[in-house]
């Protein structure tokens, strides 16, 4: 396990907004930009670093406008996304990057793939769910994300307040949160961190399950670059069946299924999803 450390930067957006950012992996190596799953933040890569580093791999890390140490952008879309991933990238001096997006960020890596495609060189999408405009998304959601879309979606102090409950069993009983979560061995430990600094503002928070929510703003059909899609067949909170649909939409797009894997196989396979990533395109 690596700690954060001198890891974690911030740099101001063109906006005045302050995006916080997590850099781990081989320094001078190829770049990939980390999209991180909801009710989480940068800091569910840590596990990683040493697997980026292994596989030459620049891994960066940022949190979404309002989650962890990112200043929050109210109102923002799926589609606002990519100009601060640009920001970033520039403020790195790189002119290519790979993406990936893990559960709810999926579709932000996916948005940044399309709206930058002459930048990003492939993508990797892991447990990632599908268009909220699809037919069936909202039937087949797990039963907490279906009432977490409904909270964020009356944006009550009340609803807030549930965020505020999920933070503190996070940060005051880590344990038992990883547990509930489905969470386990090293796991255990570094997931409860990740969502306690990733719902350190509930505004955020609901902020990111409006767009997850709204419509993406393109389609699946849209994405020009290569893409590697990863799920796990006994995900009980993305449905397996999802990935194959996507698979099925994005032109081109490979598809692994991992037996067995839950909704958190990425922390089992970095060295896989990485070497794709880091070959040639």
């Amino acid at each position: 396990m690596t700690s954060a450390g001198t890891q974690d930067h911030t740099f101001e957006l063109a906006d005045g907004r302050t995006l916080a950012y997590l850099d781990l992996g081989e320094p001078g190596g190829r770049l990939v930009v980390s999209n991180h799953g909801g009710l989480s933040s940068r800091l569910d890569v840590l596990p990683a670093d040493d697997a980026a580093r292994a596989a030459g791999i620049r891994l960066i890390s940022p949190d979404r406008p309002g989650i962890g140490g990112s200043t929050r952008q109210p109102g923002r879309t799926l589609l606002d996304w990519p100009g601060d991933v640009a920001q970033l990238a520039d403020h790195l001096g790189a002119e290519r990057f790979s993406l990936m997006g893990w559960s709810l960020g999926g579709p932000y890596a996916a948005a940044c793939a399309y709206a930058l495609a002459d930048r990003v060189a492939s993508l990797a999408l892991i447990a990632s769910p599908i268009p909220s405009t699809w037919a069936d998304e909202g039937d087949h959601l797990n039963r907490m994300d279906r009432t977490l879309l409904e909270l964020s979606g009356r944006a009550a102090l009340a609803d807030r307040a549930v965020f505020t409950l999920m933070r503190a069993a996070a940060h005051r009983a880590p344990k038992a949160f990883a547990k509930q979560s489905g969470a386990t061995g090293d796991l255990a430990t570094e997931l409860p961190a990740a969502v306690a600094e990733g719902l350190a503002d509930t505004a955020g928070v609901v902020d990111d399950y409006r767009v997850f929510g709204a419509p993406w703003g393109f389609e699946p059909s849209d994405l020009a670059r290569p893409v590697r899609l990863w799920q796990g067949d006994a995900d009980e909170l993305v449905p397996p069946s999802w990935a194959g649909r996507l698979a099925d939409a994005i032109p081109g797009a490979e598809l692994t299924v991992v037996p067995g894997a839950s909704h958190f196989l990425w922390y089992d396979h970095w060295t896989e999803i990485f070497e794709q990533l880091a070959l040639p395109t």
